[in-house]
C-alpha cells in the first residue's frame, strides 16, 4: 500500500538508486521530467545522484511516496538562494510511477509541498511544465496560474515543445 507523501529528513545510501529507478520508469513512459523517453539510463541515474547531492547539501528538499521499501513518487522543493528570492521556491520534477498514475498521487505530492512551503513561510511557488502534455491543464486545475510561456523552449527528440511557467501565491 502506498504511503502518504512525506518529507525526507535523512537521505539514505540507496536513495539515489531508488530515485534513478523511478526517474527512468517515468521517463520511459514519456513523463516530462527532463529527459526524452529514449534518454540513456546512465544520464538519468547521474541526474538522480546529482539531485540527491543537492538534497544532502541543503539546496533542495525531497518529498516522496513509498510502497513498502519502493520509491513510487517524488518531488523536489528548491528554495530561492538569494536574499531577493528567499520568499519563494521552485517545485521541480513531480514524478509518480507510471503504474500508479491517475490515482491522485501527483496531487497528493503537490499538496504536501504546498503545505510545507506554507508552513515554513514561503510566499510563492514556481514551476514549469512541458507543453504537448496534460501537465499545463493539471496545474491549472490545482489552482496554479500560468505566468509565462516560452515557445519552442524544449527539444524532445526531433520535436520542439513549449515550456509553460506557473506560479502559486501562498497565504
Amino acid at each position: 500500500m502506498t504511503s502518504a507523501p512525506r518529507l525526507v529528513t535523512e537521505v539514505g545510501p540507496h536513495t539515489a538508486i531508488s530515485l534513478g529507478t523511478l526517474w527512468t520508469a517515468v521517463t520511459r513512459a514519456g513523463g516530462a521530467v527532463g529527459f526524452a523517453a529514449d534518454a540513456p539510463e546512465q544520464d538519468i541515474r547521474e541526474a538522480a545522484e546529482q539531485a540527491i547531492e543537492d538534497v544532502r547539501a541543503g539546496g533542495a528538499q525531497l518529498f516522496v511516496l513509498e510502497d513498502g521499501d519502493e520509491l513510487v513518487g517524488a518531488v523536489f522543493l528548491r528554495r530561492g538562494a538569494k536574499a531577493t528570492t528567499r520568499h519563494r521556491a521552485d517545485v521541480v520534477r513531480l514524478m509518480v510511477h507510471p503504474d500508479l498514475q491517475g490515482r491522485g498521487w501527483g496531487k497528493a505530492l503537490l499538496d504536501a509541498v504546498v503545505a510545507h512551503a506554507t508552513a515554513i513561510g514561503l510566499e510563492q511557488l514556481l514551476l514549469s511544465a512541458r507543453g504537448g502534455t496534460g501537465l499545463p491543464d493539471f496545474y491549472t486545475k490545482q489552482g496554479w496560474t500560468q505566468v509565462g510561456l516560452f515557445p519552442d523552449a524544449l527539444r524532445i527528440g526531433d520535436e520542439l515543445r513549449d515550456e509553460h511557467w506557473f506560479q502559486l501565491r501562498l497565504s
